[in-house]
């Protein structure tokens, strides 16, 4: 394991009890009686979300790095990130319509896995299975900026201000006010994904002696 990698692991221990104990009331051990509460019920969601959030991010500009085998390639370049946003602000206007769902919590990750799944059925149209590197670029700038124009008007068609309130909150993201229904709720799919990364993590690596080598490996 390389030193940054410690480093990063030290950092991200030290961090998480000092997480538990900040916020609008610092608790340092049991000294109130509520303090067991706001831990357990409102801090260690919160961290625990945070590491399973980063986890997943992490992990997807690693996957895109190595196909890229470009450091600076990021989740959004070909395009799924910015096609989940569409999905995740649409479910606010469908929100009235779909009551049920909405007041279970799963209207929004639905909402954003079929723009993402969207997106990426897009761009597999758009580059083909033998497409090359330059290609899924490309398509995929051109998904997320045809996303993000579509976002914006969205927003700007938002049926009330409430959910103009709401999208911008969420695309700005926050771990505020976050519960165990929502580490319930992120935990399994971003496991799910890391998982299938893990898997393919023998053909990312064959990816950086160039496409001829990896397709012939």
């Amino acid at each position: 394991m390389s030193r940054p990698t410690l480093l990063l692991i030290a950092a991200l221990i030290i961090a998480i009890p000092l997480s538990l104990t900040a916020g609008r009331a610092w608790v340092f051990g049991l000294d109130r009686p509520d303090a067991l509460l706001i831990i357990a019920e409102l801090r260690l969601p919160r961290a625990l979300l945070a590491i399973t959030v980063g986890a997943g991010l992490g992990a997807a500009g690693a996957a895109m790095q190595g196909y890229l085998r470009n450091p600076l390639a990021d989740p959004g370049l070909f395009g799924i990130a910015p096609g989940a946003a569409l999905g995740a602000v649409l479910s606010f206007s469908f929100g009235p319509l779909l009551e049920y769902w909405a007041a279970s919590g799963w209207l929004l990750p639905i909402f954003a896995l079929i723009g993402a799944g969207g997106a990426m059925g897009l761009l597999a149209l758009m580059a083909g299975r033998g497409g090359g590197i330059a290609l899924f670029t490309l398509a995929g700038l051109m998904i997320a900026s045809l996303a993000g124009a579509l976002t914006s008007l969205v927003i700007s068609l938002a049926p009330n201000p409430w959910a103009l309130s709401e999208i911008v909150t969420w695309l700005m993201g926050a771990l505020t006010d976050r519960s165990w229904a929502d580490v319930m709720l992120a935990a399994p799919l971003t496991l799910a994904g890391v998982a299938v990364l893990v898997l393919a993590a023998p053909a990312l690596d064959a990816l950086t002696l160039g496409e001829d080598a990896a397709r012939s490996m």
